[in-house]
């Protein structure tokens, strides 16, 4: 590298070459602050100049006398006063290599010492590799980058050598670069002092040759928000781009290291609260700061392992997921310096600690170390890295290291690479001393997990050197063992004998190769307790680490093809890494690798052994093939005829033609194919009546291939033919025409001249093939077009879920900071107070629509899965119709009222003229549809001019085209309907009942309108952005009307609204005379209507609690006689039984808001706990306590809610609780199979999560009511 540099005047600081005079005269150059001035002669700037060649920093420090361009500037002027250190860079001037050349810089950076040599490069520039290596590489590029993010007078800023550096760019030519000392103090209104805190972001990088790794830390400044900043630091930001944040941060309910701890803290967390730190150079926990406070709590909340060193003595304090790291050694280092607690391991950290200490943070990857925290040195790899923690000054304080052990990964890699290493060179074997030759070569190269190997054959005794005769030994001839080799193992070693007997011998490992024998598989022997006697582990050269093995591994060797043992193979283990699965799986894996591959080295030489005894035999078979020459001649004439009555019978067409085209033999099955032609003997002429005209040029020329080319030809043709398919319902091809396809395969026989002598051929019919390839592509394209549109559905729903979830956290943020504004505020408490209610309430209303939002796509999607899978189940019973449609009116008042959208119910003349009062059908499923329909109604309205919406409903005795309002019901074809409602439409009259939905919505284009009803569509893809929606809502009311028995239709106009109407089947009831009570709830012995599956009286139940009203009780036992209610206490006692602490906590506080007395039970144990305490209970030891009614969770610890009912229903009839103990499930199991469990275990009725509390209550008290006096 040069140490001179490029002679730069003052006068190229913002000149330009046009600026020039062209006499070489004085001109006029455009300044850095946007005026011109005129410049001096150029020979006098000349001899001034701030680089010379020899020492290019001592000219900047001799700034001549006479003005240049930036002289005059206002600019300079400041810089001049300026007490920060300030370079200006010219952009435009060489600064490719070499020392930096700036064009300017202030007294402030002058008179710092060797500041500017550090700048510019001067100070590193006899240190080789310093442009590259080093931080100051990143610095260069810094100031050197043209652009800075292309903004005219945009600021970046860069930490180097102990400063801040902010850049400012003009003109795209000038660079400003001004230094500021890291922690410089800034001065506030009031006098106080803050430092400037400052983020750290950390570079990837690469280990340099002696381990030291390149790494640069760059700083960027954040601002420091105080209660009346001054000017100056307001100035310093907005030159820095400093983003304004709240600093300190109070650390809230949950700091873990706070004199009042939140509850419920984990075990470890006491083991930290509990340590004695005052007896460590941390001190007592209670003068922690907050910069160790935050540390603490941000390595004990994280999952992975984590450890901190804080002080300079580096007191270790670490998480609960970094104990598996320390093994042992945990909790001694707990609280202890790191050099005392990891001891030597330490000294490899050092050096990182003293890059942190510097600010720069450190990354590393797949580290070795060797550690004993399993009572033995371990091998292990792990990946971490250092970050620097500073304090309010900006002083090193703390070292954070985030880790994570790769010792898995790495050891893997290394036993994988020798796996296939082992399966390549092991498959290179033709013979048996060639496998063993390169199965220890393979093993060598692994010195770490083979720290030393033994190979032994197994041949037979008096054929020890044939080693053919591996795959016939016998299992009672006598057999010995050949060392093939060893790895690690001196020559003569007790424990490498070169031959050994396996059937007498007990000296080397004999005894255990038999033991290893009878297991057939990899057997491990420990060395260290004895098992394996010393003398034949002594002087055996340890390889890897050099430790002697613990244990030791056996493998017989046998091909997967017989159960002979052809050979052992003896490993020892490396005693750096526990025989884990993995070391295992290693053994076994490369076990069965040698099987494989030595059973295919068994085969080959039985191969060839093979063909010596049929080459022996070919010359016995070659006299024999002359006598059976005659018989053959004899034969072939057999043969012939034979040949003839299979080509007669075989189900392909075959035929013979001479070189002219005439068919000299055609088959059965020929005639069969082609019958439009079987009367002509030419086979161009046939043909013609065969196969379209475009084809006939093809054809001539496939006979031309095979007369003239002498080539055999194989090709597919489609005939002129018809042929009819199979029928198949969901074909979309059925109506088309269906050609008949051929495959014919020709060769022409030639003669031994190599004339063709005749043509021979055979055509079969493929017609159900091409048509099954047709039908297998038009599934294809229809399951991709499922796919496109189930992954939209997703996309759909995925958004819709994601919305309102936004929501619910924007409003329980707006919640948290409205009661955090009325704590802080010092205006009128009352306002404040109205205020915050206001917003509280309002931000409730947002997470309840959003919830009701999410629960009905939820409802969706799980409908659609039913529907899918066939598990749908729908449940006559008798309901009111009126009342199904009033109450799926009033379910969305609120809703409608909010978007301004005037909804009413109207009852058509029909409904009226027919009487109808009572039906037997599924309610819930037609609320189903009608909330859908309600929906859309609402979301399609409520942002037009005119929102208005009308239910309506009618009837009919026939099965209606058309809706009172003109809609046109669509009905499919292949609908299903449900045979449970076919049965119960079979026991008596039927009706049909109309429903239909108009709005004033904005319609839908004739595009649009196309694809309703589809699964997972919309109107058109801005649908959903506009309006939401998963587009499942009218696929699911589709199939539901049709699967009750009905059909649905719409009428839409764009721009003037659409109305949706829909009729179901139904069986009529006559009314009983006694009304049901609104509210209550149907007792057990109410049963299903005729027709319909029995019992559902456990549904109904939750049904009539669920939406009052909605069922008939005509011809019920239970409603034949009034019964009176129950009087409900004005102060309902209740037990809520709930495992979950905040669903207890929240639906505790909730129920004691709305004036319940409220005690609360983890499992079913505790609930019969709190149950003897009640005036319920009639055996000693009762208590005082009132019960009203029990709100039990189903799935709990110890005891679930089912076994906990279960038991106080046995506990009812056996008389040691007095009266019915009112019980409610309170679930997320909402299946109706998981309803029907709960009700038949004791429930009285089943409430599913998640749900409003104002409504459980009057769910509660509805029960209540209903119970006997």
């Amino acid at each position: 590298m040069r140490n001179d540099v490029y002679e730069t005047s003052i006068a190229s600081v913002g000149d330009s070459e046009e600026d020039a005079a062209p006499d070489g005269s004085s001109a006029s150059y455009p300044s850095i602050d946007g005026r011109r001035t005129a410049s001096p002669a150029m020979s006098e700037r000349s001899a001034s100049t701030f680089f010379s060649r020899n020492d290019p920093i001592d000219a900047l420090r001799r700034r001549p006398s006479s003005l240049n361009p930036l002289d005059n500037f206002g600019l300079i002027e400041v810089l001049e006063l300026d007490s920060k250190p300030t370079l200006i860079f010219d952009l435009t001037a060489s600064n490719s290599a070499g020392v930096l050349q700036p064009a300017y810089c202030n007294p402030a950076l002058l008179a710092s010492g060797d500041l500017l040599e550090t700048v510019t490069g001067k100070k590193d520039i006899t240190v080789p590799g310093a442009y590259s290596l080093r931080s100051y590489s990143r610095f260069r590029k810094w100031i050197l980058e043209k652009q800075l993010d292309s903004i005219e007078g945009a600021t970046e800023s860069f930490s180097y050598s102990g400063m801040l550096w902010v850049e400012t760019l003009f003109r795209e030519r000038w660079k400003i670069i001004s230094g500021i000392r890291n922690g410089q103090i800034l001065e506030t209104a009031d006098g106080c002092e803050s430092p400037v805190p400052e983020q750290l972001h950390i570079d990837k990088h690469r280990t340099s040759g002696a381990g030291v790794k390149d790494q640069t830390t760059r700083y960027e400044p954040a601002a420091v928000t105080h209660a009346a900043p001054t000017s100056a630091s307001r100035l310093l930001a907005a030159a820095s781009g400093m983003t304004s944040v709240s600093y300190p941060f109070p650390m809230g309910g949950f700091d873990m290291t706070a004199e009042n701890p939140p509850p419920d803290l984990p075990p470890f967390y006491h083991l930290i609260r509990e340590f004695d730190w005052a007896a460590t150079p941390v001190g007592d926990m209670r003068n922690w700061s907050s910069q160790l406070r935050v540390m603490c709590n941000i390595i004990m909340r994280d999952p992975n392992p984590a450890v901190m060193f804080w002080t300079d003595q580096c007191i270790m304090i670490y998480n609960e997921a970094y104990v598996p790291v320390l093994g042992d050694m945990h909790p001694g280092c707990l609280g202890t310096p790191a050099d005392v607690a990891l001891g030597e391991i330490w000294t490899h950290f050092i050096p990182i600690i003293e890059a942190n200490k510097r600010g720069e943070a450190y990354e590393e990857f797949d580290l070795p170390l060797f550690l004993n925290r399993h009572g033995f040195l371990e091998e292990t790899y792990f990946s971490f890295r250092f970050v620097p923690v500073l304090d309010d000054s900006g002083t090193v304080v703390g070292h954070y290291e985030p880790i994570t052990e790769t010792t898995r990964q790495k050891v893997s890699e290394r036993r994988l690479s020798t796996l296939l290493s082992l399966s390549e060179q092991t498959a290179k074997a033709r013979d048996m001393d060639a496998f063993w030759m390169l199965l220890l070569r393979t093993l060598e190269s692994n010195d770490k997990d083979i720290p030393f190997a033994l190979l032994y054959s197994v041949e037979d005794i008096d054929d020890s050197n044939d080693a053919s005769s591996v795959s016939t030994q016998s299992s009672i001839s006598p057999r010995q063992c050949i060392l093939k080799g060893a790895i690690g193992v001196p020559d003569d070693h007790p424990a490498a004998p070169a031959r050994l007997d396996l059937q007498e011998g007990y000296n080397g490992f004999l005894p255990y190769f038999r033991v290893a024998m009878k297991s057939k598989k990899p057997t491990v022997f420990r060395i260290d307790d004895g098992t394996i006697p010393d003398y034949l582990t002594k002087d055996i050269s340890w390889r890897g680490f050099g430790d002697k093995c613990s244990s030791l591994v056996i493998s017989p060797i046998m091909p997967t093809t017989s159960e002979n043992i052809l050979g052992f193979l003896i490993l020892g283990l490396n005693p750096r890494r526990p025989f884990d699965d993995d070391y295992q799986q290693f053994i076994q894996v490369g076990s069965r690798l040698c099987a494989t591959t030595i059973a295919s080295v068994v085969l080959l030489q039985e191969e060839m052994e093979k063909r010596e005894k049929m080459l022996n035999r070919a010359a016995l078979i070659q006299e024999q093939l002359n006598e059976q020459l005659t018989i053959s001649q004899k034969e072939s004439r057999f043969q012939e005829q034979r040949f003839q009555r299979f080509a007669e019978r075989a189900d392909v067409a075959i035929f013979i033609a001479a070189t002219d085209g005439t068919f000299k033999y055609r088959n059965h099955k020929w005639f069969d194919i082609f019958k439009i032609a079987k009367d002509e003997p030419d086979v161009r002429k046939a043909w013609t009546e065969l196969v379209s005209p475009e084809d006939m040029a093809f054809c001539d020329r496939v006979f031309g291939s095979l007369v003239m080319g002498k080539t055999a030809v194989s090709f597919e043709l489609r005939m002129k033919m018809l042929w009819q398919p199979p029928i198949i319902p969901e074909a979309t091809t059925s109506k088309q025409e269906h050609h008949v396809w051929i495959l014919c395969s020709a060769y022409p026989e030639l003669s031994e001249d190599g004339e063709v002598i005749e043509i021979l051929g055979c055509v079969t019919d493929i017609s159900r093939q091409k048509w099954g390839e047709g039908m297998q592509k038009q599934r294809t394209e229809d399951a991709l077009e499922s796919k496109r549109q189930l992954e939209n559905f997703i996309d759909t729903t995925s958004h819709e879920m994601r919305n309102p979830l936004s929501a619910v956290i924007q409003c329980a943020d707006g919640i948290i900071t409205s009661h955090g504004s009325m704590i802080a505020t010092d205006t009128d408490i009352e306002q404040a107070y109205r205020n915050l209610l206001e917003t509280s309430i309002d931000a409730a209303q947002t997470i309840l629509q959003c919830s009701q939002h999410m629960k009905r796509i939820v409802d969706d999607v799980l409908t659609m899965s039913k529907l899918d899978s066939g598990l749908l189940v729908f449940t006559p019973i008798d309901a009111r119709p009126e009342a199904v449609g009033r109450h799926a009116v009033k379910m969305f008042e609120a809703e409608a009222r909010a978007a301004d959208v005037k909804m009413r119910f109207e009852i058509e003349d029909s409904y009226y003229q027919l009487g109808i009062d009572c039906v037997s059908l599924d309610p819930t499923r037609l609320l189903q549809i009608l909330i859908n329909l309600i929906t859309n109604a609402i979301k399609f309205t409520r942002l037009e001019a005119k929102r208005s919406i009308v239910v309506s409903i009618g009837a009919s005795l026939t099965e209606p085209d058309f809706s009172a309002q003109g809609v046109p019901y669509i009905r499919t074809a292949t609908a299903a309907v449900d045979r449970t409602l076919m049965a119960d439409w079979a026991a008596g009259e039927n009706v049909y009942l109309q429903y239909s939905v108009q709005d004033t919505g904005r319609g839908l284009s004739a595009s649009e309108k196309e694809l309703l009803f589809a699964r997972f569509s919309q109107a058109s893809p801005r649908t959903h952005v506009q309006y939401g929606g998963s587009g499942l809502g009218l696929f699911i009311s589709r199939r539901l009307t049709e699967m009750q028995g009905g059909a649905i239709g719409f009428l839409s106009q764009e721009r003037a609204g659409s109305t949706f109407a829909f009729y179901v089947r139904a069986r009529r009831k006559i009314a009983s005379p006694v009304e049901a009570r609104r509210g209550s709830i149907v007792q057990s012995d109410f049963q299903p209507s005729a027709g319909g599956q029995a019992p559902v009286a456990p549904l109904l139940k939750r049904m009539a609690s669920e939406h009052p009203g909605l069922l008939a009780n005509s011809g019920l036992p239970a409603a034949k006689e009034a019964r009176p209610l129950r009087e409900v206490p004005s102060t309902l006692h209740v037990l809520v039984v709930e495992d979950n602490l905040v669903n207890q906590r929240v639906l505790a506080k909730q129920l004691r808001n709305l004036g319940c007395v409220v005690n609360v039970a983890n499992h079913g144990g505790e609930a019969l706990d709190f149950l003897r305490k009640t005036t319920h209970w009639t055996a000693s030891g009762g208590g005082n306590e009132v019960l009203s009614l029990i709100l039990m969770d189903w799935e709990m610890p110890i005891m679930d809610g089912l076994t906990c009912v279960r038991i106080i229903r046995g506990l009812q009839q056996d008389g040691t609780v007095s009266g019915h103990v009112p019980v409610i499930a309170v679930t997320a199991n909402v299946r109706e199979q998981q309803i029907s469990a709960a009700m038949d275990a004791g429930m009285d009725d089943v409430v599913s999560k998640p749900f409003r509390v104002p409504d459980l209550l009057v769910r509660m008290r509805n029960l209540i009511s209903n119970l006997p006096p």
